[in-house]
């Protein structure tokens, strides 16, 4: 919203007439009380956005970081299950002692 040097002055001119000169002052605090109050929920909304925004990456981030551990693990797993298979295999096929 652009507005001249002409619009803004008929603007005042008009809300002179309108409210007179006693008012005027008051409502311009009103005015301004509501644009910081307006400013600073604006400020806090882009803030918590920009919060959200940042948890999201994290959460990719350690995603990313988790996966490759979840492989290494299921491997580590998957060995360890064989490893214990064939040992269990041999102990089985081991020829046991009868005259103890």
């Amino acid at each position: 919203m652009n507005l001249d040097f002409g619009e803004i002055l008929f603007i005042m001119l008009l809300a002179l007439i309108m409210f007179g000169p006693k008012k005027l002052p008051e409502i311009a605090r009103q005015i301004g009380k509501f644009m910081a109050d307006f400013r600073r929920a604006s400020s806090d909304f882009q803030n918590q956005i920009h919060e959200e925004i940042r948890k999201i990456d994290l959460e990719e981030d350690a995603n990313k970081t988790i996966a490759p551990v979840g492989e290494v693990l299921e491997k580590a797993n998957n060995t360890v299950a064989s490893t214990i298979s064939r040992l269990t295999e041999r102990i089985k096929n081991f020829p046991q002692d009868h005259d103890a």
